[in-house]
């Protein structure tokens, strides 16, 4: 497509371009269109429109851009139906009488790859990715071609960007490591690349890679406290892929720390689960919880500022709750879950709800008091029969096999027998492709059922010491139980 010099398309689309630049660009785009508009040049206002829409996606205005895009391929789609313009621009390249094809004949597959390429920025920028990786797809046959090298590259980095926002495999560590070395980006957008990488390269279990690139990281970013805290979380995840337990342990509790001084909440929220479970396998459970308190005032912040809904402060309370628990607290742990039924109840969202009532439900269990156990079986029903009406069966014969343990464990022989069964029927009516996940689970139900008829036969007088498992805040049967 022939353009005077700085009307290309893309003009105020690199990064780098100060918004200042980007608003001219606009202006200039709005009074080219409104000026073809009145001579009647259906491709000269396609083509500001596509100026314009470039401007906005600078400006991080992307809905208006997908307006101007939108319009652009309507004016383009009433081109190729007339049939006209390429006519005249043949006949203008063809003919030596006539002057060269300007601004009015430009090429019309040139300028629908403009179009598409920014259709496909726009919906990235908005984060509706599935309609961003067809955009990309649709504009793929238009890049081809030597000539238009700068369209392909303007789309590869669409392509980049939504490889690295899903944040897996192979696309995304290739993306983060080409953006890593991409001379175009600036210092601090090379170094989230580096990141990026480094975070990918531990979850793909590349651990020494992961550490390596981490530690040369470090180095560079002593000047942007907050990356390097998120360096050092990285850092002691792989750490912790190579058995370093301590020096991860280091590591994860100075990006804690390092976020706490920032005062950056949702990373101290966010951090605090995983720190605390290392923290708790480390046997230092009074440290897991004061870890998780402050990640339960930290969301709590959050949602009091209305920078969050409460889910992330339901997720933390019952992390604590359970954290609590394991730790052998469990009256306290009771308190907090409760606290969390409450919470959940009220924001309306019935899996955290049953998720809770199960956490509750094991804490008051292992409390050892009678009436705590009823209570505990009052609701496992609860946390059953919403996870039945949420579809989740797996997570409602779990609840049925937790409610059987705890009947066989207070010596309610008939009464266990019965939820064994309900549980071994639940299990057997999990969709085939998701059975495998619970196979061992109703192994268990099933020798528990064998334990329960052989003292009812008489063929055993008391249980042996593996039965009546609980299944614990994870619904993990696998443990203590034989297969019959």
């Amino acid at each position: 497509m022939s353009t005077p010099p700085g009307d290309d398309p893309q003009e105020g689309h690199e990064e780098g371009q100060a918004g200042g630049q980007a608003e001219s660009a606009l202006a200039r785009a709005r009074a080219d269109a409104e000026a073809a508009r009145t001579q009647g040049s259906s491709f000269a206002v396609a083509l500001a429109l596509t100026q314009a829409g470039h401007a906005l996606l600078v400006l991080g205005r992307a809905d208006e851009a997908l307006t101007d895009f939108a319009e652009a391929e309507g004016y383009l789609d009433l081109l190729r139906t007339d049939g006209e313009h390429d006519k005249m621009r043949l006949l203008s390249i063809a003919s030596l009488s006539l002057a060269p094809p300007g601004e009015n004949l430009g090429d019309l597959d040139t300028l629908e790859a403009w179009v598409r390429v920014g259709q496909a920025g726009a919906f990235e920028q908005l984060g509706r990715v599935g309609e961003a990786h067809q955009a990309v797809e649709r504009a793929r046959p238009f890049t081809r071609g030597w000539r238009r090298r700068d369209l392909r590259k303007a789309l590869d980095v669409v392509a980049d960007r939504l490889a690295r926002a899903d944040g897996t495999g192979p696309a995304a560590l290739a993306a983060s490591d080409r953006a890593a070395h991409d001379p175009i980006l600036s210092e601090a957008e090379r170094r989230q690349a580096r990141y990026e990488h480094a975070a990918l390269l531990a979850e793909d279990g590349r651990f020494d890679e992961a550490i390596r690139e981490s530690l040369t990281l470090l180095r560079d970013c002593d000047d942007d406290p907050f990356l390097e805290a998120r360096v050092r979380q990285v850092l002691g995840a792989a750490l912790a892929g190579t058995g370093r337990t301590d020096d991860a342990l280091m590591s994860l509790t100075q990006a804690f720390e390092s976020f706490a001084a920032l005062g950056e909440d949702r990373a101290v929220a966010l951090a605090g689960p995983g720190l605390a479970s290392r923290l708790s396998a480390d046997g230092q459970h009074a440290r897991a919880v004061e870890v998780l308190q402050r990640s339960v005032t930290a969301a709590r912040t959050m949602v009091a500022r209305g920078e969050s809904d409460a889910s992330m402060h339901i997720d933390l309370l019952g992390a604590l709750a359970t954290t609590l628990d394991d730790a052998g607290d469990s009256t306290r742990a009771v308190d907090v879950f409760a606290q969390t039924v409450a919470e959940a109840e009220a924001f309306g969202d019935p899996v955290r709800l049953a998720d809770a009532q199960h956490g509750e439900a094991v804490a008051r269990a292992r409390t050892g008091n009678p009436d705590e156990a009823v209570e505990a079986l009052s609701l496992l029903d609860s946390a059953r029969g919403a996870y039945e009406r949420t579809g989740m069966t797996d997570r409602a014969a779990g609840c049925q096999q937790e409610a059987g343990a705890l009947l066989g464990r207070l010596g309610s022989f008939d009464a266990a027998r019965g939820r064994y069964a309900a549980a071994v029927q639940a299990y057997s009516e999990i969709p085939q492709v998701l059975a495998a996940e619970s196979k061992e689970a109703r192994s268990v139900a099933a020798y528990n059922l064998v334990v329960l008829q052989s003292i009812t036969d008489g063929t055993r007088s008391e249980p042996p010491d593996d039965a009546f498992a609980s299944g614990g805040h994870a619904m993990d049967f696998t443990d203590g139980a034989a297969t019959p």
